[in-house]
């Protein structure tokens, strides 16, 4: 192999993000520094601007939409320049998704919870959850904490693994940027909290529309490996929802289903039981120690995946 093929392959889309998928694992950004932390700082103080709930629904979501555009291009167009006019561009597109897929704040607060609940101390089981989702987890039981420290973690692998992944490869390091950032700003404005019920709906809809495609491929991934494997339980039908997208649902089903865990059913948001569909499965606190296994597995899914790429695009090179 000669020295030009090889720079190829290793500067190839694939092993940038080989390499950006193991050094966010390996060597995390601190939280304090990380560009989402002001991301989410600033659209927090945006939303408490713009955001008057006494408005027409109409203006409340006009108000989010323009939100939601001016947050998208204070990120996207600094990121635009400086890739663009950069003499180094590879190296500047594969820190925009080192960026994109930053998952440690998750991953360490739900490991922390987890392993509180197996102390048995509750409530800094319910802190750490607090820390990271817009629901209530003041109130949250035992199979309640386990079960939404499960839920985050699926919806971490999907959002802030597959997603931004598959952006890159389909559109580049804006693109995972872009949808990162729809993700982190739907966690602001989540539309299951009444004050973001009509200022957070284009966000929902952009990220519901987004996320089509990832959930979808996702979810048969984990419906296909299921099938190597005894399951009593069966997929229900999905019931429509309107605070939270089928889709979305659908990957939350499949990784019931393929880990054989219970999810799904009734949350509640700022003291409102909103009803969701239940998932069938073992109970939730007695796999709290497979959990991190579980997210380990799909990292590794992940890896194996670029890592067969990475050697097709050897063998078959142009």
């Amino acid at each position: 192999m000669n020295t030009e093929l090889l720079t190829d392959i290793i500067l190839s889309p694939v092993a940038l993000a080989l390499l950006a998928l193991l050094a966010e694992r390996w060597f995390p950004w601190p939280e304090q520094w990380h560009p989402f932390a002001v991301l989410r700082l600033m659209a927090a103080y945006m939303s408490g601007k713009v955001n008057r709930p006494n408005r027409p629904v109409g203006q409340q979501r006009l108000a989010g939409f323009l939100a939601w555009l001016t947050m998208s291009l204070l990120v996207l167009l600094p990121a635009a320049i400086v890739f663009a006019g950069a003499e180094v561009s590879l190296a500047i597109g594969w820190l925009i998704l080192l960026v994109s897929l930053r998952q440690q704040p998750v991953s360490h607060a739900v490991k922390l919870a987890d392993s509180h609940l197996q102390r048995g101390r509750k409530n800094a089981a319910r802190a750490w959850l607090s820390r990271i989702t817009w629901r209530d987890c003041d109130l949250l039981s035992e199979h309640g904490i386990a079960k939404t420290s499960i839920e985050l973690r699926a919806t971490s692998i999907l959002e802030h693994r597959f997603t931004p992944l598959l952006f890159w490869f389909v559109g580049g390091p804006l693109a995972a940027l872009g949808v990162r950032t729809l993700s982190e700003l739907t966690q602001v404005w989540p539309v299951a909290q009444a004050k973001y019920r009509h200022f957070g709906l284009a966000t929902h809809w952009l990220h519901t529309i987004t996320h089509f495609l990832p959930s979808f491929i996702l979810a048969l991934a984990a419906r296909f490996m299921a099938l190597f494997q005894r399951n009593k339980f069966r997929l229900q039908p999905l019931k429509r929802n309107p605070l939270f997208s089928t889709i979305l649902l659908s990957w939350l089903q499949s990784f019931s289903y393929c880990h054989r865990v219970s999810l799904g059913g009734p949350i509640q948001v700022q003291g409102i039981r909103i009803a969701r569909q239940r998932f069938d499965g073992r109970p939730a606190e007695l796999l709290i120690p497979r959990a991190s296994r579980w997210q380990r597995q799909w990292q590794g899914f992940f890896i194996a995946c670029l890592l067969i790429a990475l050697f097709a695009l050897f063998i078959y090179r142009p």
